[in-house]
């Protein structure tokens, strides 16, 4: 096996001071920041250049009674310029955004990818969904909306009534201009319900890819190379075109909320020309541009920015709460060793402590430091497997029998490398797998577990495309060509019986090629003819293709073609001689008690 170095897959984010929204934006993304700071002040300067330019050029009546359009042409292109400054200021804060939101969001499920499965069964499905979803979701609200001033009841009402009060004309003119805004940024509003509808769907692959990522934990931790492609080609591509859909939704609802703000501001310039040609007093036509700018007041966007930017900060402590593996880029994809020829379990103790992941997966490597005295400052009755021995030779026809909660399916997850063990040490043909080597270890292993996750992509030998051949051989083998097809190395439906879905479970770990194939009460959804199918006919011909084969299987009637019989029986492993198996293979039932 590859003795690469790499991160320990227990460590976590709790080893890392928790860092501030604030803090993540001004360390990865400076200058990106200080370019939208920059680009919002330049806005902010032409703001307060318009005002000033009305302050001087229409309010001063000398000025006024010999208004040119020289005047009118200079304040248009003020009112373009800002309507430019603020478009740009906002869209870089939008793509700013975005690109943040889609980095944590892909950084984030290639650390659920590499954290150890018992942390994950600790998370839950909910908790991790909550995170990729809605705290998501929030961080992304705090960076893209931009604060929107929204007109309550009473307030439209009541300022209507004023400024009818005042002037009707200048009313009905302002009114006109209102109507003819809205109408536009209708125009613009239907594009965003498109790209919306685009999101949605987004959306529902997004969450089909979350699913296959975390149902399918044990698998993907048995293969990195389906790991890598479920990841690049599903999962990535999906998460790319939600970032540019959802940057163009936005784009068109800025220009729909910028259109509708500066024309409201700009409608500040046609209450003063109105009143020179009706002769409104100025008095009253400044009332109107008071008010209009007191609706446009800057005081409430900050206002309305403060709680998202307080719940951004909550769901980002939530994210970091998961205590997450460390990020690494790469997948765990080297060779692994073809030649090996046994694997031992030496004195194998494993128990569930605490919550942390840290404690439910103890680093292999100081586990064999300490094994030889460990089993003395530990209450055996504790362990859910106690001083488990196993030598795995290389064609072995394993058979594993036991109880329920006897310890069966954790043994089969300490094999695989799924688990590692409290104390004690896993070796391949005498090398001590560790934290170093672990990943690399698990390539070994197709399994088939009790709660099998079916992906539908065919990954073959390596990561490569799978052998064509041999996958039509074994669509016939497993009595499935009347059910499903293969088609771009993909199976056409999973919409089956829980027996032909382990046969399609079959199929896949077939498909891949790996030197061992463990299956957890694979027999037990089978009907009777299929199940004699399996023990006469099936396994004698994965052994002829050079398998290991480690079975859990309760079905004494076949039990002549182990090549060894297992019994786990509260914790401890016995492995069965002659005169036992034969007592087994009359009566199983009675081998439990």
């Amino acid at each position: 096996m590859s003795s690469r170095t790499t991160t320990s897959s227990h460590t976590t984010v709790s080893s890392r001071t928790t860092a501030s929204l604030y803090h993540m934006i001004w360390a990865n993304y400076r200058l990106p920041f200080l370019k939208v700071i920059l680009l919002n002040l330049v806005n902010a300067a032409v703001s307060v250049g318009i005002i000033a330019y009305i302050n001087h050029t229409f309010i001063s009546q000398p000025v006024f009674d010999t208004l040119s359009w020289l005047s009118l042409g200079q304040f248009s292109l003020l009112v373009l310029l800002l309507l430019v400054t603020t478009f740009l200021s906002q869209y870089a804060l939008t793509r700013l955004g975005h690109r943040f939101v889609y980095e944590l969001r892909t950084k984030l499920v290639k650390q659920i990818i590499d954290t150890t499965v018992p942390q994950i069964d600790h998370l839950g499905s909910a908790r991790l969904l909550a995170s990729l979803s809605s705290d998501i979701q929030s961080i992304t609200v705090a960076f893209v909306r931009m604060p929107e001033l929204v007109q309550g009841i009473i307030l439209s009402v009541g300022v209507g009534l004023y400024l009818g009060w005042l002037s009707l004309p200048l009313l009905f003119i302002v009114m006109f201009w209102i109507v003819m805004t809205i109408w536009i940024s209708t125009i613009l509003v239907k594009h965003v319900y498109t790209h919306l509808t685009e999101l949605r769907e987004i959306n529902d692959a997004l969450y089909q890819d979350y699913q296959s990522i975390i149902e399918g934990r044990k698998e993907l931790a048995l293969n990195q190379h389906r790991a890598e492609k479920l990841y690049t080609d599903d999962f990535l591509a999906h998460a790319k075109s939600y970032e540019k859909t959802v940057t163009k939704s936005d784009t068109f609802h800025l220009s729909a909320v910028n259109w509708s703000n500066i024309m409201m501001f700009a409608s500040i310039g046609i209450v003063f020309a109105v009143a020179n040609y009706l002769d409104i007093p100025m008095g009253v036509a400044t009332t109107f541009s008071l008010t209009i700018l007191f609706m446009q007041s800057p005081l409430l966007h900050a206002v309305g920015a403060y709680p998202t930017l307080q719940t951004a900060q909550v769901a980002l402590e939530k994210i970091q709460s998961l205590e997450l593996a460390e990020h690494q880029p790469s997948f765990a994809t080297d060779t692994v060793a073809q030649d090996w020829q046994s694997i031992t379990l030496n004195n194998i103790n494993y128990r569930y402590v605490g919550s942390s992941s840290h404690a439910l997966d103890t680093a292999v490597n100081d586990n064999a430091q300490n094994s030889d005295n460990s089993d003395n400052n530990q209450n055996p009755s504790d362990n859910i497997l106690k001083s488990v021995n196993l030598t795995l030779c290389r064609g072995d026809v394993v058979f594993l029998i036991g109880a329920n909660g006897s310890g069966k399916s954790t043994l089969a997850k300490i094999i695989t490398g799924i688990f590692t063990p409290t104390t004690g040490t896993v070796q391949v043909d005498g090398q001590n797998v560790n934290s170093e080597n672990n990943a690399d270890f698990r390539q070994l292993f197709s399994a088939i577990f009790s709660d099998q996750h079916l992906f539908k992509q065919l990954i073959g030998y390596e990561g490569n495309e799978p052998d064509a051949a041999l996958v039509s051989d074994w669509l016939h083998k497993l009595n499935l060509q009347e059910k499903v097809s293969v088609s771009d190395h993909k199976l056409s439906t999973d919409k089956l019986s829980q027996g032909q879905r382990k046969r399609l479970a079959m199929l896949i770990a077939v498909a891949e090629q790996k030197d061992i194939l463990l299956l957890d009460e694979w027999a037990a959804d089978q009907d009777p003819a299929f199940r004699r199918v399996f023990y006469q006919t099936l396994i004698p011909e994965l052994k002829a293709m050079g398998k290991t084969l480690f079975i859990i299987s309760h079905d004494d009637g076949y039990f002549e073609h182990a090549d060894r019989l297992l019994l786990m029986k509260e914790g401890r492993l016995i492995e069965l001689n002659a005169e036992e198996r034969q007592r087994a293979s009359k009566d199983a039932i009675a081998m439990l008690k």
